[in-house]
């Protein structure tokens, strides 16, 4: 046995250390593609977080909007039930002020309770749709009758048989209108 060779028969240390160069670039070559699968699913977990975030975020805003539309609009149908009742109240009023002889003192009590009724449902959100006078418009006006008038230069609301209510901006209920329109 030589010096230089353990009783194994495997080379000696220096042998050791001086392995095939081939072999040091194909673990230098496996650790590189090692490290490059790991970026490459590093960057796929950044995106899929990414995404996942964004998603969570959309998913809190339309919730929010969702919420604050629920609270907004939660007294629709209870305007709509009394929206009857002040069309009641409008037309007594209306009727009344016709016999002035001896119900001047029930008018004013109908038109305080009507102002009362009103400013209450204005404080949830009730605004009325401006009617007479104004262009007609079929998002907010139902129109039961057209008028031609040969002066009239664009579609214009002549009279309401109903008024028409908003509830924050969405239409509870059309105004009912008579509606004049340019003539031959």
């Amino acid at each position: 046995m030589t010096s230089q060779q353990n009783p194994e028969g495997f080379g000696t240390e220096n042998e050791k250390d001086s392995a095939p160069e081939g072999a040091h670039e194909s673990l230098e070559n496996d650790l590189q593609n090692e490290l490059e699968k790991s970026r490459q699913e590093a960057r796929m977990f950044q995106d899929k977080y990414l995404r996942q975030a964004a998603d969570l975020e959309n998913y809190r805003r339309r919730t929010e909007r969702e919420k604050s539309d629920l609270l907004k609009f939660a007294a629709e149908n209870l305007v709509k039930d009394l929206i009857p009742v002040l069309d009641s109240f409008n037309q007594a009023a209306g009727a009344t002020r016709e016999n002035t002889q001896d119900s001047s003192s029930l008018m004013e009590g109908m038109e305080m309770v009507r102002q009362q009724l009103l400013a209450a449902l204005r404080k949830h959100g009730l605004e009325e749709v401006p009617a007479v006078g104004s262009d007609f418009d079929p998002n907010v006006h139902q129109a039961i009758q057209r008028i031609e008038d040969a002066h009239c230069e664009s579609e214009t609301v002549a009279q309401e048989f109903a008024k028409g209510y908003l509830l924050n901006g969405r239409l509870v209920r059309p105004a009912i209108v008579s509606v004049t329109v340019p003539g031959k």
